[in-house]
């Protein structure tokens, strides 16, 4: 579950879907790395205009007992409606981006866990420029 923001003329809402998918490796007690993937699917309800980020991200974690925190750059490929105060058009191409994320594991050994992530993509347009922020909730299994 998620919220799309692009821009202050239209927001993108309805409904989203956001899968992702990870490895990692934990190179010390306290540090690790993960490469972790997230395709955004928004505007669901709205066929026409439905929009993709595609994610990936190369992500810097501590751990610090249950909680882990990380940050890392972003390349990520997008499809997405951008609208003028008149019109919209379909936008297309790969953009910088930066990702912020906090996992809260209660009990280490079981594997379960919650992660909330801040996913922040700059998108160069013709028709509009701007900054699209993605926000999840999860639900995490380590295996």
């Amino acid at each position: 579950m998620g919220i799309r923001l692009l821009g202050e003329r239209r927001a993108t809402g309805g409904m989203t879907l956001q899968p992702s998918a990870s490895v990692g490796w934990r190179f010390s007690e306290r540090w690790s790395l993960r490469y972790r993937n997230a395709i955004s699917l928004f505007n669901l309800k709205t066929p026409r205009w439905i929009g993709v980020i595609d994610m990936n991200s190369a992500l810097l974690g501590i751990h610090l007992r249950d909680l882990k925190l990380e940050v890392g750059p972003s390349l990520d490929v997008f499809a997405v409606p951008l609208c003028a105060d008149t019109w919209c058009q379909r936008e297309h191409g790969l953009a910088p981006g930066v990702h912020l994320g906090a996992m809260l594991s209660p009990a280490p050994e079981s594997g379960l866990g919650a992660r909330c992530t801040v996913h922040t993509t700059y998108i160069p347009g013709i028709v509009w420029s701007g900054i699209s922020v993605s926000v999840a909730v999860e639900g995490v299994y380590r295996f």
